[in-house]
């Protein structure tokens, strides 16, 4: 990921005496002209890197991203679990591990923006998860668990799946409706 490509995604809602509310958004320079900067209730800038902000497009035309997390437990004993990967987010059946866990590192910079949610108990209600359950990431997570099994001191003999969403946040909704894309 180069992290010099960025782009920032500005939201600012400014209150005026006139008790509705005004939104604008800035690309690098600011447009308003320093109006209404001084606002304490200003929502700060947020940079997002090229990535991060075709994620939030993908939001802005679905709301809803379905994700799950590979779980590790005990059939012994009820107390021990372990999230074995998560947020997993597939889009074909082949996806690698070093791509799950480069979409996941994205889903978590832009849940701790405030920009989206990650549920882990809520899925979406209608979606077939079968991606996630009969992807090769998947089988080979069992598998791993399975071979576990057999190792001294190896606290786990189960591999499960928990179906979840990510949702936009409503500040999420605010900067992927301040996003406009120039066509060159």
């Amino acid at each position: 990921m180069n992290h010099t490509e960025k782009n920032e995604v500005q939201v600012h809602e400014h209150e005026h005496e006139h008790s509705h509310k005004h939104e604008h958004h800035c690309k690098g320079g600011c447009c308003c002209g320093g109006q209404g900067h001084n606002n304490p209730k200003e929502q700060e800038p947020i940079t997002l890197n090229k990535k991060e902000l075709e994620f939030l497009l993908e939001f802005k035309e679905f709301k809803y991203l379905p994700i799950s997390e590979f779980v590790m437990s005990s059939s012994e004993n009820e107390h021990i679990g372990f999230q074995g990967l998560a947020p997993v987010y597939l889009r074909n059946l082949k996806d690698s591990m070093e791509t799950v866990k480069e979409i996941g590192t994205i889903l978590k910079s832009l849940e701790k923006k405030g920009l989206i949610s990650l549920d882990y108990d809520i899925p979406l209600q209608g979606y077939d998860y079968t991606l996630h359950t009969e992807s090769e990431l998947y089988k080979f997570f069992l598998k791993t668990v399975e071979d576990g099994k057999n190792k001294p001191g190896f606290l786990c003999d189960k591999g499960e799946i928990e179906f979840g969403s990510a949702a936009l946040t409503p500040l999420g909704e605010k900067a992927v409706q301040s996003i406009h894309i120039e066509e060159a």
